[in-house]
């Protein structure tokens, strides 16, 4: 019997004229396995341990085929040829290098000027294929920028946000933007699950197209450098917000009791995009949300950075009625949620009916935050995340997967194997409870974890599921729930808690905490069936 090593292969979007990113799976029997062994052309070139799979190859030559193998090691240092796999990859073309600090654009590289109108010409003008660089050693002051097809945008110096609000407007100068527009020269995008018009982000790749979302309007565009992507921060978002205080004028801006709040822009927003890489560079100290992907497909995020600590809606990597979503090698500290994964709010998100599928989460750290969180705008339903070998600690919430009883939609098919993780939680909420009510209640099912490590402060797992008088279906139970083999808490833990309420056909394997006791199962009976609980066999 074979143990092959599955998924070998290219990740998405990410081959370059000089460099690429393989990724590839735990093989089904992976407890002997303590590394991976990366040949090229039959020479060793990569040891990777058992939970780091993936690997980055740089300094490529152009339009040349490399042939990759990769085989399996033991605790022996013996490799397990029948692990192995092979892989041919020929990389891209090397494109034209436009520096934009030189002429014809002569962008200001003290950070001191703004050199957006620059920028922006030097994006227009880049050939299909070539690079547009902010040099190293350059801070470059800018507004808004839209980027374009078959592009890359390096940034290997500093890029910082402008902290004017009208510097991320449209004006009547700007006829090439293709989206919809208002009266104030905001954009059409998506905010906390409805579409409204919102101050454009510093980097901006693509438009909304309503009468056609699914239709690809940007496509084959990497983001990447060793510098930093610095946005406006809160003094910028609350710049923006202030001039839409009037809650009976601006009342689709209005969130949480803050006026203004959802019409800031992000600091990196794909909307309708295709093929988009986003890799290597620090993105820092955003106006609101850090990257935000609406009605997207194939975005691979890996090696960077995300710091929003101190931002209000800090959120670190969105995902919004999108699919093919990859991000790997990443760090999180952020002000809000570190991922969160969305599909639209009550009633819209119904009506669009766009859900968010296909999302590969796996070696991540997550450092400070809320945590990973699935909803609470999940109207148009969340299909298919994996997470794997991912570290998400000191974080509010740890793993959350969320709706309020009026979103409908539905959350499904989640894994988690081998993580830490601070707590789980699949519930409802009652914040960001504005909008009509969805006709039935939300529906989480099919939820999968393993050998994973829940250790934070606090209840360890919390299912409960959703009622609503108001609804047709009455009650929606939180069903078909899977965890084996977790540990729960510390070893100075007497005792650690499960809750459950509203939840069908839960089953827990091997679950204990550090010290080896049972944990504590508090069951709300009338509202839970078929739970059981097994010992190791």
């Amino acid at each position: 019997m074979t143990n092959k090593i599955p998924d070998f292969k290219l990740a998405p979007a990410t081959l370059a004229a000089d460099s690429l990113t393989l990724i590839w799976d735990k093989p089904a029997n992976y407890d002997k396995v303590t590394a991976y062994h990366l040949y090229q052309e039959d020479q060793l070139i990569a040891k990777r341990p058992v939970n780091k799979t993936h690997i980055t190859l740089t300094n490529l030559l152009p339009s040349t085929s490399y042939t990759f193998k990769l085989v399996t090691v033991d605790r022996m240092n013996v490799e397990d040829v029948s692990s192995r796999v092979n892989l041919v990859v020929r990389t891209k073309e090397q494109g034209s290098l436009i520096d934009v600090t030189k002429a014809p654009y002569f962008a200001d590289a003290s950070g001191l000027v703004k050199s957006t109108v620059k920028i922006q010409q030097a994006i227009f003008d880049c050939p299909e294929h070539g690079t547009i660089l902010i040099p190293e050693g350059a801070v470059i002051l800018t507004g808004a920028l839209d980027l374009k097809s078959n592009v890359t945008f390096q940034v290997d110096g500093k890029l910082i946000a402008s902290l004017d609000p009208k510097d991320y407007t449209i004006t009547k100068e700007q006829s090439w933007f293709q989206g919809q527009v208002n009266q104030d020269g905001l954009p059409l995008s998506r905010y906390e699950g409805w579409e409204l018009h919102c101050y454009r982000s510093l980097i901006n790749l693509g438009y909304i197209d309503p009468s056609d979302r699914k239709k690809t309007v940007i496509e084959n565009v990497r983001i990447c450098g060793v510098g930093e992507i610095c946005g406006g921060g809160n003094e910028l978002g609350l710049a923006m917000r202030e001039i839409y205080q009037d809650v009976e004028k601006y009342f689709e801006y209005y969130s949480d009791q803050r006026p203004g709040r959802r019409v800031r822009g992000r600091l990196i927003c794909m909307m309708q995009a295709k093929n988009i890489h986003l890799t290597g560079v620090a993105v820092t100290n955003p106006s609101c949300w850090t990257i935000h992907m609406i009605y997207c497909d194939t975005v691979t995020t890996h090696g960077i950075s995300i710091k929003s600590k101190g931002i209000d809606n800090g959120d670190g990597w969105d995902p919004d009625s999108s699919q093919n979503m990859l991000i790997f090698d990443t760090t999180f500290d952020t002000g809000d949620d570190c991922i969160a994964i969305k599909s639209g709010k009550n009633p819209e998100g119904n009506q669009i009916n766009i859900p968010t599928k296909n999302v590969r989460i796996f070696d991540l750290e997550m450092v400070g935050g809320h945590g990973m969180a699935i909803g609470s705008e999940q109207s148009g339903g969340v299909d298919g995340v994996s997470l794997r070998d991912c570290r998400i600690k000191n974080t509010l919430y740890g793993l959350e997967l969320k709706a309020h009883n009026n979103r409908g939609g539905y959350i499904k098919h989640i894994t988690m194997q081998d993580c830490e993780i601070d707590s789980f939680k699949a519930h409802s909420v009652e914040y960001n409870a504005d909008g009509l009510p969805a006709d039935h209640l939300p529906v989480f099912s099919d939820i999968r974890i393993e050998n994973t490590v829940i250790n934070g402060p606090g209840r360890s797992i919390e299912l409960i599921g959703f009622s609503n008088e108001t609804s047709t279906d009455g009650q929606a139970y939180v069903q078909n729930v899977f965890v084996k083999n977790v540990t729960l808490g510390m070893l100075t833990d007497e005792t650690k808690e499960i809750y459950l309420e509203k939840c069908q056909s839960v089953c827990f394997e091997n679950v204990k905490i550090a010290n080896l006791n049972q944990p504590t199962y508090i069951l709300a009976e009338a509202t839970v069936s078929n739970i059981t609980m097994k010992e190791d066999e």
